[in-house]
C-alpha cells in the first residue's frame, strides 16, 4: 500500500497520504492535497489539521494484520493520526489531540499490493 485517500466524514476529498516503500514496520508518509479538494474543505477543521503548515514527511508505523493495515504517526502540531484500511481497501482515519478529535473515511485506490 503506497497511497491512501482521506476524506471528511461527509465523504468530501481531503488528502492523499503517500507512503514510502519498501513495506517495513517503519515507513515515511506525507500528506498531498487531493486534486478534487474544495476551498471549503481546505479551510475546514479537518483541512487545518491535515495541512497545518507546509508539507512535512512523518515517520509512521505500518502494520499488516489479518484482514487490515494500520498506519499511525504524529504530525508537527501533535495530532496523532491513525488510519485503518480493511478488506475491500476501505477504512477510516482519525486524528486526536488531547480531548479533541476528527475522523473520516479512507481507502486505498491501488489496494494492498504485496
Amino acid at each position: 500500500m503506497n497511497m491512501i485517500v482521506l476524506m471528511t466524514a461527509a465523504g468530501a476529498p481531503l488528502a492523499m497520504l503517500g507512503l514510502s516503500t519498501p513495506d517495513l514496520p517503519q515507513r515515511n508518509c506525507i500528506f498531498l492535497i487531493h486534486p478534487q479538494i474544495t476551498s471549503a474543505v481546505f479551510e475546514s477543521k479537518e483541512g487545518k489539521i491535515v495541512f497545518p503548515d507546509r508539507p512535512t514527511e512523518y515517520p509512521c508505523s505500518y502494520a499488516r494484520k489479518k484482514g487490515r493495515t494500520d498506519i499511525a504517526f504524529t504530525n508537527q502540531d501533535g495530532w496523532r493520526f491513525a488510519v485503518r484500511i480493511g478488506r475491500g481497501d476501505e477504512g477510516a482515519w482519525r486524528a486526536s489531540l488531547a480531548d479533541d478529535a476528527v475522523s473520516g473515511r479512507a481507502f486505498s485506490p491501488f489496494g494492498d499490493r504485496k
